[in-house]
């Protein structure tokens, strides 16, 4: 019930922001966005996308430092399937696919896989703030999205700053769970208990300087490259925008979708998007064809390739993974 009632919330923002950002605009308008379209640069930003996704899967091999070793195919075929995932259902539900995928291939607890992944998306989050603070030296940021990137900042600085003390505590905490007298603990209790403990072995990177900083230099190398993908499809269309405007759009794009929305991110991605170039001087009609046309490049191919991938792994069984029960049930996937 809670499950439906979440998406019920993301569908209605995604249904109001999209409102927000089609008015005012007219279909003339579109199909002269659209006409004189440079179809090869937008296959090259599509494959070009692809260079951040090889990137992940390599910071991804950094983060599960001091876990059971992980080819980079394993890696690459979990991390297509949890983007596929993401894209088809709501909440993010194909982070704990993703985690699934690479138990299943490799052995990396599932519990601990995603703490690999929390502390990704905190970093994740961390530098599109970072990006955009970095653009407002070069250009302003329009004043009705400067308080998201703040509130951003603190949102996940705060988590890092979680993470890390966790993570330095980790020794501590581990104690503190296996001295915990379980036999008086309910089942559910001590399954989160368990669940916690392997969580806190995917923080184990937060430890090590060297490898934060290669997974930090990474992030950066991740999110230039998606700015890239926005950059090479716009040479698809007849306008020009600065890398740095980009580099704003980028961040606050990806800012906006941590929000609820239908699956897909409808809305709270094409609303931010609108928005930032609209800021920036580009008319809305164009402003609204590349961010749905930029949308729709990269959503599609990795969605497609991740379904693929699925059908590939044998997974047709896991006919919900939205619900971790779906998952946790299955015999091989203790979490």
């Amino acid at each position: 019930m809670k499950r439906h009632g979440f998406l019920l919330v993301g569908v209605a923002l995604s249904a109001v922001l999209l409102a927000w950002t089609l008015r005012g605009l007219h279909l003339e308008e579109l199909v002269q966005a659209l006409s004189g379209l440079k179809i090869p640069w937008l296959l090259i930003g599509a494959g070009f996308y692809f260079v951040a996704v090889i990137l992940r899967t390599w910071r991804w091999g950094i983060l599960l430092y001091g876990l059971q070793s992980t080819g980079f195919g394993d890696r690459f075929v979990a991390l297509t399937i949890g983007y596929m995932g993401n894209n088809l259902y709501p909440a993010r539900a194909g982070e704990l696919l993703r985690a699934y995928v690479l138990q299943r291939r490799c052995g990396v607890r599932a519990s601990a896989a995603l703490g690999t992944i929390v502390v990704e998306r905190v970093l994740d989050g961390l530098m599109v703030v970072f990006l955009a603070m970095v653009a407002l030296l070069f250009f302003p940021l329009p004043a009705s999205l400067r308080p998201a990137v703040m509130a951003g900042g603190a949102v996940f600085g705060g988590a890092l700053l979680i993470l890390l003390g966790m993570a330095r505590s980790a020794a501590k905490l581990h104690h503190l769970l296996e001295r915990a007298p379980r036999h008086l603990l309910g089942f559910r209790v001590e399954r989160a208990m368990a669940f916690l403990s392997r969580f806190l072995d995917g923080l184990t990177v937060l430890r090590h300087p060297t490898h934060a900083l290669a997974v930090g230099g990474l992030t950066a190398l991740i999110w230039l490259a998606e700015a890239g993908t926005y950059s090479l499809v716009m040479q698809a269309f007849p306008f020009r925008a600065s890398f740095f405007s980009l580099l704003v759009m980028t961040a606050t794009v990806n800012l906006a979708t941590a929000l609820p929305s239908a699956p897909g991110y409808v809305g709270t991605f094409e609303a931010p998007g609108v928005a930032v170039l609209r800021a920036f001087g580009i008319p809305a009609g164009v402003a609204f064809s590349y961010t749905l046309l930029l949308h729709l490049i990269l959503w599609l191919p990795i969605t497609l390739l991740g379904l693929f991938l699925f059908l590939r792994e044998g997974l047709r069984g896991i006919l919900r993974p939205v619900d971790a029960s779906a998952l946790s049930s299955r015999p091989d996937a203790a979490l």
